[in-house]
């Protein structure tokens, strides 16, 4: 982690669990292609299926969804979640291999290298406003990757 900001003990190991099942789940297995190049270019959903996971692990809603664009070039969007005043971000090492597989920043940090375009709630029902099959399969994917981050699995699958 940088910047020495933390979360709090058992909020971390929650989502390091997550972002563990996330790195080590087979691309081939997502039943959603949005999961299939983890880090890369699935920060949106990442972050809603973690904050759904904390949700329910830690029954923790406070959680914000940050969108922001780069300042050089607002085109390229990236978002992560926000819990009382800290980033919490599974991909941003997507950008830089020198990153933490969790990053967690306060102002000032690695995120402020982009311009707030949005900072919404996190919706723990989010899921239910896309089509059936894209539905089915975002929820098909948490489920599998929180039984893992629950059970501790990292590394064999079947």
């Amino acid at each position: 982690m940088t910047n020495a900001p933390s979360l709090k003990p058992d909020i971390e190991q929650s989502v390091l669990a997550f972002a563990k099942a996330f790195r080590q789940y087979p691309s081939e297995s997502f039943a959603s292609d949005l999961f299939s190049q983890f880090p890369k270019n699935c920060c949106e959903y990442a972050s809603l299926l973690l904050a759904w996971f904390l949700s329910e692990e830690h029954q923790c809603t406070a959680f914000e969804i940050v969108k922001g664009g780069l300042k050089d070039d607002r085109e390229q969007m990236h978002l992560w979640l926000r819990l009382e005043g800290q980033n919490i971000d599974i991909t941003a090492y997507q950008f830089d291999a020198d990153l933490p597989p969790l990053l967690v920043t306060q102002t000032g940090g690695w995120h402020d290298r982009y311009s707030l375009i949005s900072v919404e709630s996190f919706d723990d029902k989010f899921y239910e406003q896309y089509h059936d099959d894209s539905r089915d399969d975002i929820v098909d994917d948490y489920r599998a990757l929180a039984h893992l981050a629950r059970e501790g699995k990292g590394g064999t699958w079947k």
